[in-house]
Order: C-alpha cells, then structure tokens, then sequence
C-alpha cells in the first residue's frame, strides 16, 4: 500500500511538473512583437550615437506612447533593441522585453542609455540586418498581433546580401519591415529605403533630416507602428 501511494504522489507530481512546464513555455499576448534594428556602423559618431540611443529611450517613456500601448486590446507590446553594422555583426542590447506600463518602459531605457556600444564598424549591411531581424522572433515567448522589423540607418547596403533579397523571407513569414531613414541625401536615402528594405502589410518609412531630428522621428514611428498593430487582425 506504501508503494502505491509513494507511486501515486510521484506520478501526480510528475504530471504537476510538466503542465508547469507547459504553462512556461505558453506565449505571452501583446500587440506587436517589435525588433529595434540600429545603425551602429563606422558612420555613426559618438555623438549621432549617443542621439540615437536618446531617442528611441525617450520614445519609449513618452506619454503619447504608453497611452497608446495602454488602449491596445493586450495593453503591452514587446521589443527587441538590436545594434548591427556589417554581416555576421550584431548586438542584442535589448533582450525580448514586455512593455506593459511605465515602470516597464523605463526600465528598457534605462538599459539602452547605461548600455556601452559594442560595434564600431564593419560597412552597412541592410540585409543581414533583416536576416537578423527575422531570426529574432524564433522562441521569443511572446505572440503578436503583428511581427515587424524597424529598421533605422543613415547609409544604403555596402556589404553582403541586398535588402531586396533578404526580405524576400520576411514577406514569406508574413513579418513587416518598416524604415527610418537618417536622410542626409535630399531625400534619396528615404526612397532607397522605401524601395529596397520596407515589405509586408502595412509597411512604411519616414525619415529624420540629420540626427538632430532623430527623436521625432522615433516617435512618430514609434506611436504608427503601435496604433497599426491594434488594427490588425490577430495573427
């Protein structure tokens, strides 16, 4: 009878064990699953750097954002802060982090302005940057209404696969690309982007005249991307 009863207790606690497991491994609702992809390449000074780094964390604390993520229909998105150059050259600076509130929110710019840079060159590599971009949503725990990669840089693709050929994979996968053009070329680097790297539903890109204006058009980004991922029909 001891026996049955020690077998009893060990299969039940076995069985507690795995839906635990279970339940762990269960993905976490949010309204878009977002990947941060950043410009770190020998282009960018230590100072455009730093405006970069400022920029998408006040983004992320602003008022106008944490209202919108606020009204989405699982009031919590989740990002990614990625920092790339050229193929093979990246940094997750950000893990895969649920923004849910304020406290959320400032605890992800917090990391992003502590965080040292990591990558000082190795050319431009737009593709790789999507190829990275798309790796990233593989067993992230999280499940979005909308997948999107937002890409930010101020050069066209120098080195490795072309952006046009990457996001072919992106587009398959139903993952959005959208751009933010760092645009110091009256304009041509926001149709290069618009061209070459955006794909996917509802994709755009929007540009920033020289870093000093970077914030902006972090923001405004930032708040277009939220608000279209709460249109969108569950995925």
């Amino acid at each position: 009878m001891v026996r049955f009863v020690v077998a009893f207790c060990l299969l039940v606690a076995g069985a507690l064990g795995a839906l635990g497991a279970a339940g762990g491994l269960r993905a976490q609702a949010v309204d878009l699953e977002l990947v941060l992809s950043v410009d770190s390449s020998g282009s960018i000074d230590s100072d455009e750097f730093a405006l970069q780094r400022e920029g998408y964390a006040r983004a992320l604390i602003h008022p106008e954002v944490l209202k919108a993520i606020a009204s989405g229909p699982n009031k919590a998105i989740a990002i990614a802060f990625v920092e790339w150059s050229g193929p093979g050259i990246a940094t997750r600076v950000i893990e895969w982090t649920r923004i849910a509130g304020k406290e959320d929110a400032e605890a992800a710019a917090g990391l992003l302005l502590a965080a040292p840079r990591t990558i000082f060159g190795g050319g431009t590599s737009l593709g790789a940057a999507i190829e990275d971009g798309i790796a990233a949503f593989e067993g992230n725990r999280f499940q979005g209404r909308r997948q999107v990669i937002d890409i930010s840089g101020d050069g066209f693709n120098n080195r490795g696969i072309a952006p046009e050929h990457a996001r072919k994979e992106a587009i398959r996968r139903g993952i959005t690309i959208n751009g933010l053009a760092v645009d110091e070329f009256g304009g041509a680097l926001e149709a290069y982007f618009r061209a070459a790297v955006i794909a996917g539903p509802d994709a755009f890109a929007i540009s920033a005249t020289g870093f000093e204006d970077f914030h902006r058009a972090v923001l405004r980004k930032l708040l277009r991307e939220i608000f279209i991922s709460q249109a969108a029909a569950p995925s």
